[in-house]
């Protein structure tokens, strides 16, 4: 008689026994790689050097304006209508860009594309760890047009997810579309390429499908992987260590070494708090022992998404809020419809899916502690004083 014990036992072999998609998948995750190997994966500055190299027309890899061409025509389509004075395709296709110039940290700036012979100005800021702060985009916007008044311009903000911009003349570009203008353009041109530029840009490719965006071969693979061996693979996910607990534990232990900050009836997967700054609602909330109205929540499943939450309560005071909100959507974000329960304001990812497993402990609350006061110090005095600005009417009124 077969015990469980038994096919738990036979379901382990026959994942490991010359399987395979293991064995690829294991091969695709030890290939070297040179970004991997010097740490540059998450390093901002670094993925901006690389972007300025490829597009430089004057650079090393002796493709001309190619690489820039291919992707302001992604730009250009993408924010086609964005911004008033932004070139068009046609624009585009009648450049020769050969003597554009690309600048790094010019003006604090990422990327800037200057081209002085067909009047065109591109503003890149790029984002991958770090978020916006201090009106960064709007700042930057407004320098470039200040220094270039009669130039075409465009405005872009790389992101990993393709975010949405805080200054609504920036087109939002994801490393994903980033990729699908590199690598069609790489193999199309291999042929002119020596074999060193090919593997460079190859492995570049390779390292932002890995670790920045989804890989779809690793998709794949990882699907197919868990249809053939659900058993084995729900057997060791039963016993893998917790890693949504050591995340919340991290969270928790920065949110509690700050004075500025009140903890507020976290869970292993919401871990909820609020500066002190903006504790000043009425405690008619129906949830969690403390009844505020309003917290910050960062939800921890597999991913760090921080929310600025209002829970259930009285209706009056939840619409007077809303109301509120609604308008100051620079401050709340684009008001949503009302959620008679919890009601999201709006959502930011603090540690990707890519992220969740790799950062450590003292990563994890570094990371929380720079996006946490990168928040306060963005928007949570203005939405304090917004919240203060409410009359309240007693909740039996």
């Amino acid at each position: 008689m077969t015990t469980a014990y038994d096919a738990d036992r036979a379901a382990l072999e026959s994942f490991v026994d010359d399987n395979a998609d293991l064995e690829r998948l294991e091969t695709m995750l030890d290939r070297f790689n040179i970004f991997e190997s010097l740490g540059l994966v998450r390093q901002e500055t670094r993925h901006s050097d690389f972007l300025r190299w490829l597009l430089d027309p004057a650079e090393t890899h002796g493709l001309g304006d190619y690489w820039l061409r291919r992707l302001l025509r992604l730009v250009i389509k993408a924010g086609e209508g964005v911004y008033e004075n932004s070139p068009s395709v046609f624009d585009l296709d009648g450049w020769d860009l050969g003597r554009a110039e690309i600048r790094r940290e010019w003006r604090d700036i990422d990327l800037l594309i200057l081209d002085r012979d067909n009047h065109f100005v591109c503003v890149v800021e790029n984002k991958i760890d770090s978020v916006e702060h201090s009106n960064q985009l709007k700042r930057y916007r407004e320098i470039v047009e200040g220094e270039y008044p009669e130039y075409k311009k465009a405005f872009v903000f790389l992101t990993i997810n393709g975010d949405y911009p805080s200054d609504d003349a920036y087109t939002p570009i994801s490393y994903g579309d980033i990729v699908g203008v590199i690598e069609p353009a790489l193999k199309r041109r291999e042929s002119q390429l020596n074999g060193e530029i090919q593997l460079f840009v190859q492995q570049y490719i390779d390292m932002v499908r890995r670790h920045i965006v989804e890989d779809s071969e690793i998709q794949e693979i990882c699907s197919r992987l868990y249809q053939n061996h659900r058993r084995a693979l729900d057997l060791i996910f039963e016993y893998r260590p917790d890693r949504a607990a050591e995340v919340a534990q991290s969270i928790q232990d920065y949110i509690n070494s700050q004075s500025d900050l009140i903890p507020d009836g976290s869970n292993k997967s919401y871990i909820k708090f609020l500066p002190s700054r903006m504790d000043v609602l009425p405690r008619e909330g129906w949830q969690g022992g403390s009844k505020r109205m309003m917290d910050f929540t960062l939800e921890n499943k597999g991913k760090v998404q921080f929310k600025l939450e209002m829970q259930p309560g009285p209706e009056k005071i939840r619409l007077q809020i809303y109301e509120k909100a609604k308008e100051l959507p620079k401050i709340f974000g684009n008001p949503k419809k009302l959620s008679p329960q919890y009601h999201s304001f709006f959502s930011e990812t603090w540690i990707t899916a890519g992220e969740y497993n790799e950062l450590n402990s003292e990563e994890i609350k570094q990371r929380i502690g720079d996006n946490v006061q990168s928040f306060i110090e963005r928007r949570g005095k203005a939405i304090a004083d917004a919240l203060k600005e409410i009359k309240f009417e007693a909740a039996g009124e």
